[in-house]
């Protein structure tokens, strides 16, 4: 009977072990607006939020395409918050085609503020705009997950007459029949347009190996040429280790318990 209970604990370990393998990672990220409406020339901040992180490391990095109409919409500046990186032109942000790789001083876990976009409003501007956050991930050290597109639709004073842009197009105009939506204070995540609410989508990947902030970063910099969010590199290989251990574990387990079967019937 001992060596019954000792076998079953060994398998229970495992089991554990494989447990903490495949812990899924997600959060929400949000983009928000003090409010909705502003006024030609007038300058507003967008808060790029994160929240409700479901991971047992945090997370270190982000990536995603910042979309928004050049034509109404000239961007200031952006400023890293909560020890998150400042998206800076040529290292983490590519302003030919909006993509964004940052990265964290250290994993969190907490509700924040992860950077602050500051946009002056065109005296030629539309009416009606959106600012968009497409293609986002995030990651703990490991493979990283997909989140859901998130945007803000606001509103300019006196701005020529388009309809309602959808999310994730530079131009509004290419789109005549997109159904308008209504304006509110603070930012959803989405994939529908004309709407500000949504739920978010949030996605699961594999965690298991640890990683460096510094390995991170310095792939950030090429990733960000290409808009893909930087993987763990050789992390892929250490995460087949527990797997391979289980199945050692298990083949033990299995001999063992042959050998006990025969002692038993002897």
């Amino acid at each position: 009977m001992k060596k019954i209970f000792k076998l079953s604990l060994v398998l229970l370990m495992a089991i554990c072990i494989m447990g903490n393998v495949y812990a899924a990672l997600s959060c929400n990220v949000s983009v928000q607006t003090a409010k909705s409406e502003y006024s030609k020339n007038e300058q507003f901040t967008v808060d790029v939020n994160i929240a409700n992180i479901q991971s047992d490391r945090g997370i270190i990095s982000l990536g995603a395409t910042l979309d928004y109409d050049k034509n109404s919409l000239t961007l200031v500046k952006m400023e890293g918050k909560n020890g998150w990186e400042t998206p800076s032109s040529g290292a983490s942000y590519n302003e030919a085609n909006g993509k964004i790789a940052i990265t964290r001083n250290g994993l969190g876990k907490n509700n924040e503020t992860v950077f602050t976009i500051t946009f002056k409003v065109k005296e030629q501007s539309k009416q009606n705009l959106a600012i968009t956050l497409k293609d986002i991930t995030v990651a703990d050290g490991t493979t990283p997950a997909k989140i859901a597109t998130t945007y803000k639709n606001i509103t300019i004073k006196e701005g020529t007459v388009n309809p309602n842009p959808q999310p994730g197009t530079d131009d509004p105009n290419k789109n005549q029949t997109t159904t308008p939506g209504s304006n509110t204070s603070t930012g959803t995540n989405t994939t529908t347009p004309g709407t500000n609410s949504s739920s978010n989508v949030n996605t699961k990947a594999n965690t298991t190996a640890n990683t460096s902030k510094n390995t991170i970063k310095n792939s950030n910099k090429n990733a960000v040429k290409s808009g893909s969010l930087p993987k763990a590199g050789s992390l892929g290989a250490i995460a087949i280790i527990p797997v391979v251990i289980i199945a050692i574990v298990a083949v033990i387990f299995f001999i063992k318990m042959k050998r006990l079967n025969k002692d038993l019937n002897k």
